[in-house]
């Protein structure tokens, strides 16, 4: 082993991104850029990454992300070395500089509406390049982060200024990756109130009771709080059990509304923030009272939605937050504490932080799930993948396992504890392949995509997996060891599409193709692909494989097919209902596949869009719909289609029947369109 293993895993690590270029058909380098998109995720650098990878002389971008609103976008640039010896794996400033200089150019030239005309229409960089000019009045800063695989020297951040734009530069280099794959953690915040923020916050010590943590009560000015923001974005909130949902849910626009219009009020009507802290350092204020001067690991766990209007009203509206103040409860997690109940490797605050978060935010409906996977089923689920085997599809005796990554870094952490000699890592290798693990982001993909919501999918892994676990608590009564293996074959199923839809060249939107054309495939099959098979045999079959080539086309065409930008037209549900208007592909020759019951609708979502479009249409009656239909043709309005498919609804309410959701979707459009455009209303003549 090299100093801090580093060398050992710079080789594993370039391992790994030949198996996922070999095995998806993909340039490494291209490989390499969706691996650290995964790895920056986690990390909290971004929330998810659109790859469009593109570059000419003097531009280069890999992969980006916008923020909700706009007004942050982050460019991300690849410097691909391929190098395993260290010695020549060095990064010099001058090639930093070179490299951050054309995302910047990237930027610049796409501000002032002179990109879009260099890139082929069919590069998602076209389209990047099209909204950051149309948002550019709604951009307020914007991120370059440059990913490589060799070692950069230690360097400041790097701050650009472009108009009225901040733009800032952040290197990830090999070496800061391996310390966070191989720990799991984050470099932690340290906040200096005294030296950055304008001085020490006056608090109050809430005097412990039961010694699992002490409580400190404070008011934190409001330009200090925008500030933490300004400076740290969203890894203050790597604990917070949602992130950011924007300033349009109502929630979010009263905390701007009170913000500009009765600032006064602000701490009167807002909850303020619960903050937790591995440790805090006190000053002697002038008026004699303890002041709190520096906090280790600053992390806020509610009032994320709080933090981030003051910010983002401040900078969009040059609000004044002078007389704003937000009380802070910020919470010290004492470890030595630690029941012995809890499981080996989990601190009192990874049990703690999740429950008084979630305890405490009554702010939105949407509760988004702490991404941490330390509550059940994720342990039971990681401890199954350790211990089930899986079939040997040769009919032989080798024993292989699936194993669940649920936390980042846990596969090659485990198998450094349990493989110190080369004779033991070829045997754990040989247990459980690295091809045969997946992650929780994965895991979320997988099962929403089987459930049939392509659109949360393209929300982004963080989304993704939030909404996902927010329904897998929900499943009391499952049988967890069977879950798994319909788990590992939903995650074959994504792996083989994944490499098929690569095979297409379609040119960007591949994750937005599998999803969407999964999707399709469970919904045309009723759900009823054989999954235990799948499970027994460890493979999908090649005439899965085929129809699944087959609809990917389909989708690819049905997803560009907007006046939308691509992954924002992806993300609604309109989307995917649209998709299902397409003509029904003939899937009969996979039949042989299929189970013989529908036991699997259950998981569905009962509160679907797809549900609430067949109650709607089933309240108005048939002869409205009678009477629809006749109307649009008497008039002469909408399209011959149109009119029978409002004639069909009628005729299969006068049937007793339950309407298709196709049929449904298309009717409510109808009917919603009539009302709106034409004037139609049922019961009267026009």
């Amino acid at each position: 082993m090299t100093v801090d293993g580093l060398e050992d895993f710079l080789d594993d690590f370039h391992s790994d991104i030949a198996v996922d270029a070999h095995s998806n058909e993909m340039l490494r380098e291209h490989a390499f850029v969706e691996k650290m998109g995964e790895i920056l995720t986690e990390y909290g650098e971004v929330r998810d990454i659109v790859p469009c990878h593109w570059m000419d002389r003097g531009f280069k971008v890999d992969a980006y992300f916008f923020e909700e609103d706009y007004s942050t976008v982050t460019i991300i640039v690849s410097h691909w070395l391929n190098e395993n010896n260290l010695k020549n794996a060095r990064v010099s400033n001058s090639d930093i500089d070179r490299i951050i200089k054309r995302a910047f150019n990237f930027l610049v030239q796409s501000f002032d509406g002179h990109m879009q005309q260099r890139i082929d229409v069919s590069n998602p960089a076209h389209e990047l390049a099209g909204i950051i000019e149309e948002c550019k009045a709604d951009i307020l800063s914007a991120k370059i982060v440059l990913i490589t695989d060799g070692i950069a020297k230690e360097r400041k951040a790097q701050s650009f200024q472009y108009n009225d734009i901040e733009i800032s530069g952040v290197i990830w280099d090999i070496s800061r990756t391996f310390t966070f794959v191989r720990t799991g953690k984050r470099e932690q915040i340290e906040i200096d109130f005294v030296a950055d923020y304008g001085g020490a916050i006056s608090c109050v010590e809430q005097p412990e009771l039961n010694g699992k943590y002490t409580a400190y009560l404070s008011f934190v000015p409001g330009n200090v709080l925008a500030d933490l923001y300004r400076d740290w974005k969203i890894r203050l909130l790597e604990r917070n059990v949602r992130v950011f949902l924007s300033q349009r849910p109502k929630v979010n626009r009263g905390i701007r509304d009170t913000i500009r219009n009765e600032p006064e009020m602000f701490c009167a009507y807002n909850n303020g923030i619960t903050v937790y802290a591995k440790n805090i350092e006190f000053t002697l204020l002038p008026n004699g009272k303890k002041g709190i001067s520096r906090v280790h690991d600053f992390q806020i766990v509610n009032g994320g939605q709080t933090t981030a209007s003051l910010y983002h009203t401040r900078e969009k509206f040059k609000s004044d937050l002078g007389g704003i103040s937000v009380q802070m409860k910020l919470m010290i997690i004492n470890e030595s504490a630690r029941p012995s109940d809890i499981p080996e490797g989990i601190s009192l605050a990874d049990v703690l932080v999740p429950k008084i978060g979630r305890y405490s935010n009554t702010q939105n409906k949407v509760q988004m799930a702490d991404l941490l996977a330390n509550d059940p089923p994720h342990p039971e689920l990681h401890a199954i993948s350790l211990h089930l085997t899986a079939p040997d599809p040769t009919g032989g005796s080798i024993q292989t396992y699936w194993f669940y990554e649920r936390s980042r870094g846990s596969y090659e952490e485990t198998r450094r504890l349990n493989a110190k000699t080369p004779a033991q890592r070829k045997k754990f290798d040989t247990k459980y392949p690295k091809q045969q693990r997946f992650d929780k982001s994965k895991f979320g993909k997988a099962w929403n995509s089987y459930r049939m919501l392509p659109h949360i999918v393209s929300l982004g892994a963080m989304k993704n997996f939030a909404q996902f676990n927010n329904w897998l608590q929900e499943q009391k009564d499952e049988d967890w060891t069977e879950f798994f293996r319909k788990t590992v074959a939903l995650v074959l199923i994504w792996k083989e599409t994944e490499k098929t839809v690569r095979r297409q060249k379609f040119g960007g939107y591949t994750h937005a193709i599998v999803t969407y054309t999964l999707a399709w495939l469970h919904k045309l099959t009723d759900m009823r692909i054989d999954l235990n098979r799948i499970w027994n045999e460890q493979a999908v079959d090649e005439a899965i494989l085929n129809s699944i080539e087959a609809l990917s086309y389909t989708v690819n065409q049905h997803i560009r097919n907007t006046e939308l930008n691509v992954t924002e037209w992806c993300k609604k549900e309109a989307c995917w209902n649209t998709l299902l208007e397409q003509e029904k592909p003939d899937l009969s020759n996979l039949s042989g596949f299929f189970i013989t019951n529908k036991a699997n609708t259950r998981y569905i979502s009962p509160a679907s869009a797809e549900t609430k479009n067949v109650e709607f249409c089933m309240e108005k009656g048939a002869s409205s719909w009678f009477e629809l239909s006749s109307w649009l043709k008497d008039h002469g309005f909408m399209s011959g289609k149109q009119r029978s498919q409002a004639f069909n609804m009628g005729r299969t309410l006068n049937r007793e029947k339950e309407p298709s959701s196709i049929l449904a979707f298309a009717c409510r459009r109808i009917w919603e369109n009539a009302e709106s455009s034409y004037g139609w209303s049922a019961g009267e003549k026009k």
